[in-house]
């Protein structure tokens, strides 16, 4: 054996121990993959934080990337008048980057909200591994881009809600949704106001109704305990009372 293929070897296996003990494996297209093709695939874990730029508006990408852990925000240009606008957020196990595959340029950017980490396989060496002629492999990036569309469309009904206070509701089941936790670690209150279209004053006021109705309890500053079926219950039962 060469030491090239001794290499490969030993990345393949390191890169396997990565995915045996991802939270993200369920749904991640690198469980579709051999053992002998994971090092061709050059697959390469990195941080992100909240704030940080995963895919600019425009740009192509170079990549799939895998979010693992941590929130990351869509967010797209408003021309001719300048700003963005906020449209959805995706979490563990969404694949971007799909995009840059056809040769197009992604048509959002891609922002951290909650630091966390994501895997890149790099689109060279998904092509000189011929898995972008594999039917298998192909059909799982549609059924990975499927999902984070689901994700999208769940947000934006978000903001067709009566009140702030039931849009946040619906945020905080979604946010735990991506998280799968009842516990919500929680991106900032001017986050949460740009995603849904509001002030942070409201979202301070949605939260304290919250908690005064007790359908959420805070845990310190960046963690909300979310109470069952009460959530649910403000969120699908009519409510005309509450303020907009």
């Amino acid at each position: 054996m060469s030491a090239r293929t001794e290499d490969e070897a030993e990345g393949a296996l390191a890169a396997q121990r990565n995915c045996w003990h991802c939270a993200a494996q369920t749904a991640c297209p690198v469980t579709r993959l051999r053992g002998d093709l994971m090092a061709k695939v050059q697959l390469r874990e990195h941080r992100f934080r909240a704030g940080d730029v995963l895919q600019a508006q425009g740009s192509i990408s170079t990549a799939l990337r895998i979010i693992k852990s941590g929130t990351v925000m869509m967010c797209c240009a408003l021309p001719p008048y300048g700003g963005h606008r906020s449209i959805g957020v995706l979490g563990r196990g969404t694949v971007t980057g799909q995009f840059g595959l056809l040769g197009r340029a992604s048509p959002v950017t891609h922002i951290g909200i909650l630091e966390g980490r994501y895997c890149e396989l790099s689109n060279a060496a998904l092509r000189s591994s011929g898995l972008l002629e594999d039917p298998a492999f192909l059909w799982a990036l549609q059924d990975f881009m499927a999902h984070a569309m689901e994700q999208y469309f769940s947000w934006s009904m978000l903001r067709s809600g009566d009140s702030v206070t039931r849009q946040l509701a619906g945020a905080l089941l979604h946010l735990s949704e991506l998280q799968c936790s009842l516990r919500v670690r929680l991106p900032t209150q001017t986050v949460l106001a740009d995603l849904l279209g509001t002030t942070r004053e409201s979202i301070t006021r949605a939260f304290a109704r919250l908690e005064k109705n007790g359908d959420v309890s805070r845990c310190g500053r960046h963690y909300c305990d979310l109470h069952m079926p009460r959530l649910l219950e403000r969120i699908q039962a009519p409510d005309p009372s509450l303020p907009h």
